[in-house]
């Protein structure tokens, strides 16, 4: 039944159906794990008007072929016109990571995160940005935030093994 409710969630849902998703993401059954997962990643971007739910997808595509240059624009007028629409966010972020300017990213992941705790691809991309700057310690505790909300994900296991291992080469 709890399976069977996280798809309903994601195909008939709206913005309040995130919050149970995003606990649904840690269930003890894998089966309502992965079928709150997709519902909760559909939902959050159908999460905004039917206009903006469209220029998303096109930034999407834009972020994913690496166009960060391209998709910078688009994104910000997204996350200006839809300011509580947490995926324009993360996109905004993954627009910033990509043209590496770190501090803007990690302002727009926060950002992303103060409107979906259970993002837990934002707690990825800030792990990466708190990284990048060498703060290993925020870093970890980014990842461990995702693994909580989602604990299927072995590449923040794997992440979090090669900071610490990082973390004790500088030491010696």
């Amino acid at each position: 039944m709890r399976r069977a409710a996280s798809m309903a969630l994601g195909m008939l849902g709206d913005h309040s159906a995130i919050e149970p998703l995003g606990r649904a993401l840690a269930d003890p059954d894998r089966g309502v794990r992965l079928a709150a997962d997709d519902s909760f990643r559909a939902l959050l971007i159908r999460d905004a008007a039917p206009t903006h739910h469209q220029q998303l997808l096109q930034v999407m595509h834009l972020n994913d072929g690496a166009e960060h240059a391209a998709a910078l624009a688009p994104t910000m007028i997204l996350a200006d016109q839809a300011p509580m629409y947490a995926e324009a966010h993360h996109q905004l972020a993954v627009c910033w990571q990509g043209l590496d300017d770190n501090d803007a990213a990690e302002a727009a992941f926060c950002s992303c995160l103060w409107h979906c705790r259970y993002h837990y691809p934002a707690w990825q991309g800030l792990a990466r940005c708190k990284l990048a700057e060498g703060d290993y310690a925020a870093a970890i505790h980014a990842l461990e935030r995702a693994l909580e909300i989602c604990p299927d994900l072995e590449s923040a296991r794997a992440q979090i093994r090669a900071i610490k291992r990082r973390m004790r080469h500088r030491e010696s």
